[in-house]
């Protein structure tokens, strides 16, 4: 399957609300452009107005649920600039964790780089046990985004 391939299970990207940055102290500007931003699922351009926040990511419940940096917008943010994996983070190994319905992991696998991404989430995604996954740097370990399934279209 090749990243223009529709996957089995129809995912959907969710990015963390920008609104998590209001207040936020650590703010900066990015000079060099490259950050993974998680209100837009796309890397930071050179000279935009970021934050690095502390965020609890909804879905993992009990010892799975984690704290950890990750860099927002800091003025308003529209969000991703449309459906899919984003293409600015094809480049970076990702591990994809799987969890339930209870919020407890229940497998995962280490992503290459490349295009495969989709595939990868999508067989996961395939196992009815599996309610989401949350995506991490492997190099850094920070959460990227959550992928679920696409919810149904309603008539």
């Amino acid at each position: 399957m090749t990243a223009t391939d529709a996957p089995a299970v129809p995912l959907l990207c969710v990015p963390l609300p920008a609104a998590l940055a209001d207040g936020a102290t650590g703010t900066f500007v990015d000079e060099d452009g490259g950050l993974p931003l998680r209100c837009c699922l796309r890397d930071s351009r050179p000279g935009e107005t970021v934050a690095l926040v502390s965020v609890t990511p909804p879905g993992p419940e009990g010892a799975y649920r984690e704290t950890g940096p990750v860099f927002l917008h800091t003025d308003a943010c529209t969000g991703p600039a449309g459906p899919g994996y984003p293409a600015d983070w094809r480049r970076r190994a990702q591990v994809f964790r799987a969890y339930d319905h209870e919020g407890r992991i229940v497998g995962g696998e280490v992503v290459p780089p490349g295009t495969r991404q989709e595939e990868i989430a999508g067989r996961l995604l395939a196992d009815p046990g599996v309610a989401f996954l949350q995506t991490r740097n492997v190099v850094h370990g920070c959460y990227m985004l959550t992928i679920r399934r696409e919810p149904p279209a309603t008539a």
